[in-house]
């Protein structure tokens, strides 16, 4: 599992059975988390892709959802360059 704040390897295995606890070895912060998880889906309802699920407050922090399961790695962001956005926005 990669971490999603850092980007690297956690030695922790994707899905579900993570720790509450985990942490990245890296750079220290909270695994088990909304930002983590295969679930989370900004826009939705919570956040999540589960209906129903608890209100989480910070999605970077540390919380005890049953429906956690750990994503292999971040989305990748895509590289947008200066000019494609100039062209998005005032085009050719």
């Amino acid at each position: 599992m990669r971490c999603w704040k850092c980007g690297n390897e956690t030695g922790e295995k994707a899905g579900r059975g993570l720790a509450f606890r985990a942490e990245c070895p890296n750079c220290k912060i909270d695994l088990h988390c909304c930002r983590q998880c295969v679930y989370y889906s900004p826009g939705r309802p919570n956040d999540c892709a589960v209906p129903g699920t608890e209100k989480v407050m910070d999605r970077e922090k540390m919380n005890f959802c049953e429906e956690f399961t750990g994503m292999e790695a971040p989305p990748q962001k895509p590289k947008i360059s200066k000019e494609d956005i100039e062209k998005r926005l005032f085009g050719d």
